[in-house]
């Protein structure tokens, strides 16, 4: 093989390995909560009225800080 056969399959290897990873991290972000009126209602009927940046029973502080970040105009005051 030339130098430049070798150097050609190397650049190669990255671009489908850079792929591979791509759609393995966009699988994996699907698994997560699905943004639909379902779980929307289901955050906000959970949040505490008297202080909306305080994580609801039943949440962890990651999924509602999703949620707020999803929200950024009602929630402006807790981002």
């Amino acid at each position: 093989m030339e130098k430049n056969e070798i150097i050609l399959y190397s650049i190669l290897f990255v671009v489908v390995a850079g792929l591979v990873f791509s759609v393995v991290s966009m699988v994996k972000s699907k698994q997560g909560l699905e943004n639909n009126p379902a779980n929307y209602n289901k955050f906000v009927s959970a949040q505490n009225p008297d202080d909306i940046c305080k994580t609801p029973e039943g949440y962890t502080d990651q999924e509602w800080r999703e949620h707020m970040s999803h929200h950024p105009d009602q929630y402006k005051g807790c981002l």
